[in-house]
């Protein structure tokens, strides 16, 4: 028998699905699908291969999976499903005893699994939702989403109530919590990758890689997390000074800063000397790299500079959070700073408007 190649997914694949009854059409759908997780788990690296080994096809789903053990429910998979007009990948954990230790994690640091997800970008989807489980006959049914939107919705606040509720209600036996993320291309556009559908899907499966590992225990995380420092944020948060000022904790502060027109046109927020000593890689460095995030986005093109003569700190916006800052604000409007240090040294700068 003559070895069938991959080819790519072609739009008879998606079409498949919209015909009821079509017993020819689905069976060269399915075929496909079978071809391609095949083929898109031979082009993983051997170290992901090992992580999710299992792969195979769901008719009822009408997708395909890559799974972390054979009984794909007990831990977490990637899954591809086709439909008529897309494909969708999907990152989904829903096995109690796994999603309890990510969940424990992230409401000891909210921060932390907060920009794992993120920072997927604008693309994906967040659904968490809670389920209940009868005890009469131990089947599990939906109850409510605690939460389904973009991920550029899954502010810092939301995130962190979340965690906390989830991992209460995973400690208790009648509730179950399902974790989903995904992204969907349009068929047409997967229709013409060709074979390229393989290297775009690998570098989405490279991404969702670090949420797998969190919220199903598997990544070690940071030592030594500071819980309060973390409760210090969001209580400076709920805040709305009038005027200019800085709270510096050991780990985070928040600065209130007035924009004027130049600080717009020019893409820049003053802050002061006081500021500076945290930023400071050492007693001679001038700038410091630091991560921004706005509105659900991410901007690493920005920067903290320590400005002559008084060692004012200066955070110089890249190009996209300057756009941002040209549209959102007005001269004389006011912006919050919630500076805070992350794992390896690395800082994030939230910034948002203040309500006056």
């Amino acid at each position: 028998m003559s070895k069938v190649s991959f080819n790519g997914l072609s739009m008879p694949v998606f079409t498949a699905f919209g015909w009821a009854g079509e017993e020819a059409a689905q069976k060269f759908a399915f075929e496909q699908l079978n071809l391609f997780i095949a083929s898109l788990h031979a082009s993983l690296s051997p170290s992901v291969q090992n992580e999710l080994p299992a792969f195979g096809l769901s008719r009822e789903s009408q997708g395909v999976y890559l799974a972390a053990n054979s009984d794909v429910e007990r831990d977490g998979h990637i899954a591809f499903y086709a439909r008529p007009l897309s494909l969708e990948i999907q990152l989904i954990i829903r096995a109690k005893e796994v999603l309890s230790k990510g969940f424990s994690a992230a409401d000891k640091d909210p921060l932390h699994a907060h920009r794992l997800i993120t920072q997927l970008g604008p693309e994906w989807s967040l659904r968490i939702q809670q389920m209940l489980q009868e005890e009469s006959t131990g089947s599990i049914s939906h109850y409510q989403d605690l939460f389904k939107d973009s991920v550029t919705h899954f502010s810092p606040e939301i995130a962190q109530e979340l965690f906390a509720k989830a991992a209460y209600l995973l400690d208790q036996e009648k509730w179950h919590i399902g974790f989903y993320l995904s992204r969907r291309w349009s068929s047409e556009q997967v229709s013409v990758m060709g074979l390229s559908v393989l290297p775009v899907m690998r570098e989405q499966i490279d991404q969702l890689l670090p949420v797998l590992h969190y919220f199903t225990g598997r990544a070690g995380r940071k030592k030594g997390t500071k819980r309060a420092a973390v409760r210090r944020v969001a209580a400076l948060q709920e805040q709305a000074p009038v005027q200019e000022t800085a709270v510096a904790p050991e780990d985070t502060f928040t600065f209130i800063a007035e924009l004027k027109p130049l600080h717009i046109r020019r893409g820049f927020i003053n802050m002061t000397p006081k500021e500076w000593p945290f930023f400071a890689l050492n007693a001679r460095s001038e700038t410091r790299a630091v991560t921004v995030y706005y509105e659900g986005l991410y901007d690493k093109k920005s920067a903290v500079w320590r400005m002559q003569p008084d060692d004012m700190a200066r955070l110089v916006l890249g190009h996209a959070a300057h756009e941002w800052l040209e549209d959102a604000f007005v001269p004389n409007d006011k912006i919050e700073l919630i500076v805070t240090r992350l794992e390896k040294d690395e800082i994030q700068i939230t910034l948002r408007p203040v309500a006056e």
